[in-house]
């Protein structure tokens, strides 16, 4: 008999330490099956970060610096979200190119360098991962990124000159990754990381010469063309990483 009531015992025991831990964790959603059920929902998130310092082509450089942004996600399926977003980074970007020698003298060098960044761009999130506290998703999208406050620094053997340069917008594409949690009902943190591949920005290379400069009193080769001695800035692939604090709307 005493050997009853303790199996009992520890039978109720059992159920009333898992019973707690079975409703804070209930089932996951199939993300199939998310994409055909409606769930309205919208979030404000302010994040911050760092970019990583890429290169794809040799000329091109970019360095490590931080990153700020907002985003506004609007939750139309279980499993499926839309976001618009806006970064800003202080990184620099740098394109050097080499002159073609000039009298049989030396070469020279050709250099645009951008010192900011402004990015806007839409993201889907697919949740393969859905939970009431967290949710693991993944997501492409597309934008657009401003390359900002660039100038044109020339050198040959017969002078140097600089001159500010137009800001250049280019195309770019990313995929992400991350995790949500939701410590609270209104409100979470964000954990993403994100692949951006860019064309470089190359916009117009006309540089803003101030009346009465000219190019060619340094002996500059095509010295009324020089954006066809830099070319076209390269493609640049960066990583961005960030956390943000989520504000759930409704």
């Amino acid at each position: 008999m005493f050997k009853f009531r303790t199996a009992i015992m520890g039978l109720i025991l059992i159920t009333g330490m898992t019973c707690p831990a079975r409703a804070a964790d209930p089932d996951p959603i199939n993300p199939v099956k998310g994409l055909f059920r409606p769930a309205l929902g919208a979030e404000f998130e302010v994040y911050t970060g760092g970019i990583t310092g890429q290169s794809v082509g040799a000329a091109f450089k970019s360095a490590a610096q931080g990153d700020y942004g907002l985003r506004f996600t609007f939750q139309i399926l279980k499993s499926f979200s839309l976001s618009a977003n806006y970064m800003y980074s202080n990184q620099t970007r740098t394109l050097t190119e080499a002159l073609p020698p000039v009298g049989g003298l030396p070469t020279g060098t050709i250099v645009a360098h951008a010192a900011n960044m402004n990015m806007v761009f839409g993201n889907g999130e697919f949740d393969f991962l859905h939970t009431k506290s967290a949710v693991l998703y993944i997501s492409p999208g597309v934008g657009f990124v401003r390359n900002g406050s660039r100038n044109l620094s020339l050198a040959t053997p017969f002078g140097e000159a600089s001159f500010p340069l137009g800001a250049g917008t280019a195309m770019t594409f990313n995929l992400g990754t991350g995790v949500k949690i939701y410590p609270r009902k209104h409100w979470g943190i964000r954990l993403d990381a994100r692949d951006f591949v860019s064309g470089g920005g190359t916009g117009a290379l006309s540089p803003q010469i101030p009346p009465g400069v000219n190019l060619c009193t340094i002996q500059l080769p095509n010295c009324n063309n020089l954006g066809s001695l830099l070319g076209n800035v390269p493609v640049n692939n960066n990583l961005v990483f960030t956390v943000g604090l989520i504000f759930r709307l409704f």
